[in-house]
């Protein structure tokens, strides 16, 4: 008997905005490849706001809606990001029921079978042995030791947002846990979940290139939603992702059949909207790195 049942979690709206990223095209074809490639008993969707337009139109009948109260403390310490609070919930979903959590902008590639005998499995974020464990997929068995342990961890949490110990507990304390504990988790490298990763060059070999990334050992692909949303995925209607020749229209092309090229389509205020935001993405990255130059060379620029 498997020791990983065949239910999927996903975690999703634990904010009222959704974080600037409502549910959409991507989300959809994402959760769609889960379902066809991991033949799941139950597909838990777990949201404290619901979504609303007709992408969740699409999904509302193939996943199990389950309204929550995001925790928003730990172990008596605050818990103030939704994205922390989406760690919490995960963990304790699986330590409740087991099975497989995914991010809902992780593609399904083929079947996690092989995977289902261990306690838990988690990929690599990055080719160093052991540095960096992604929490945006996990696979275990109800009431794993790894995942009451990691749970334990946040104890000592302290995240408060984007800042200094924002993957504290996602990524760097599950790679700590792991190398104390070896026994307890099966460790995948990182082009199992998490190859290209979300630097622009890898983006592009997702979005703007189609020469296949999708090798032996990979089993799915995390698109790094928070880093590719405004230039690849934000405006994409089914029309679009059909005229498109990249791999991830190649992947995605298939759970759209059926629906009219314009389903969805954004209103006139959102692309403007995105666009706004895109000019801005470029404003801040051109002053970073300008804030990366020596003294000398900024005042030459200014002066110039």
């Amino acid at each position: 008997m498997m020791r990983i049942p065949r239910i999927l979690h996903y975690c999703f709206g634990f904010s009222e905005n959704f974080g600037g990223k409502p549910l959409g095209l991507s989300h959809y074809v994402c959760i769609r490849s889960a379902i066809e490639h991991l033949s799941p008993d139950r597909v838990y969707f777990y949201y404290e706001y619901e979504p609303a337009g007709p992408w969740w139109g699409k999904l509302r009948g193939i996943v199990e809606p389950v309204r929550i109260t995001a925790p928003r403390e730990i172990f008596g310490r605050p818990i103030s990001h939704p994205a922390h609070r989406s760690d919490v919930t995960r963990l304790q979903a699986l330590i409740e029921h087991g099975g497989i959590y995914m991010d809902t902008d992780v593609f399904v590639h083929r079947s996690f079978d092989h995977l289902l005998d261990y306690s838990t499995v988690l990929g690599r974020e990055d080719e160093e042995k052991h540095h960096k464990l992604c929490n945006a997929v996990i696979l275990a068995e109800p009431q794993a030791p790894f995942l009451r342990r990691w749970l334990e961890s946040y104890r000592d949490f302290r995240g408060k947002g984007r800042g200094k110990f924002w993957n504290e507990h996602s990524v760097l304390r599950p790679a700590m846990l792991a190398n104390e504990h070896p026994n307890e988790i099966t460790i995948l490298s990182n082009r199992a979940f998490f190859w290209p990763l979300f630097w622009p060059d890898d983006l592009a070999r997702i979005f703007a290139a189609n020469e296949s990334i999708v090798g032996p050992e990979t089993l799915a692909t995390h698109l790094w939603e928070n880093k590719a949303w405004r230039p690849y995925l934000e405006l994409l209607t089914p029309g679009k992702v059909r005229r498109t020749h990249n791999n991830f229209a190649s992947w995605a092309t298939p759970y759209l059949d059926g629906l009219p090229d314009d389903f969805a389509a954004p209103g006139a205020w959102q692309r403007l909207q995105n666009t706004i935001g895109r000019l801005d993405d470029v404003r801040v990255e051109y002053s970073l790195k300008l804030s990366n130059l020596p003294n000398k060379f900024r005042h030459s620029l200014h002066q110039g």
